[in-house]
């Protein structure tokens, strides 16, 4: 994605090794920040989330795009950009080492704290799967389906039960045929999912011994800031 280009000396050298890296965990507002940074300063936006779909799964292939997306083989090196990396990539053994001479990895993070940041994680974790639920059973009303009545009734009350912190399954064949669910294959959850932290303690380490540069995404009344601010504190640090 393009943006418009905004004054600053310095955009012509985001590539290579110099290129900007958003990490952090789920549901902290990474491809939120990486879309409005790439618009302030005019440059690309690549989602490593987006291509790991074409890079495939399991056995080593989130790591193998991490270094391929690192390294000068990547048709985009030496293109000006963000990277975008999701959740889970720099857990990865070796991408600690790959990011070493890489100075604009931004942790985004709810809070500096630690403790905050885990409530507030779990705050965004239960928002984002209830809000996921709440689809589900529109598409459910509205009857774009292929279900019985009584069947419908039966998965809207279900759902109704696993909101409120209950586990439950959804398999592809029980959702809607409606947008939202377009690309999902179902819905698993385990019992308390709702007091789900999205990040261990170990991954939390992890995060802040790769990052260069950590922002918070709260303010100090734990709401979420605008965009707009944080993207201004992370050029700032450029």
């Amino acid at each position: 994605m393009m943006g418009i280009i905004t004054e600053n000396k310095k955009t012509s050298d985001y590539k290579g090794t110099n290129r900007i890296i958003l990490i952090g965990p789920p549901t902290v507002g990474k491809s939120t920040v990486a879309e409005e940074l790439s618009n302030q300063l005019g440059i690309e936006y690549v989602k490593l989330d987006k291509l790991q779909e074409k890079f495939g799964y399991g056995a080593g292939k989130e790591f193998e795009l991490v270094q391929y997306v690192l390294s000068a083989d990547f048709k985009k090196y030496n293109t000006t950009s963000i990277l975008d990396f999701g959740g889970g990539h720099v857990y990865n053994q070796g991408v600690k080492e790959l990011l070493n001479d890489y100075p604009n990895v931004f942790l985004l993070m709810p809070s500096q704290d630690s403790q905050k940041s885990d409530e507030l994680l779990r705050k965004g974790n239960t928002e984002r799967w209830t809000e996921f639920m709440d689809q589900i059973i529109q598409g459910l009303k509205s009857g774009k389906h292929k279900h019985t009545k009584e069947k419908e009734l039966e998965l809207i009350n279900k759902l109704e039960r696993m909101r409120q912190g209950e586990g439950g399954k959804f398999d592809k064949e029980d959702l809607p045929d409606t947008p939202e669910m377009e690309g999902w294959g179902g819905l698993n959850m385990d019992k308390d999912w709702n007091k789900f932290v999205p990040l261990s303690k170990e991954e939390d380490v992890k995060n802040r011994d790769i990052a260069k540069h950590i922002i918070s995404v709260y303010d100090k009344n734990d709401e979420r800031r605008d965009k707009k601010e944080i993207v201004k504190d992370i050029i700032k640090l450029l």
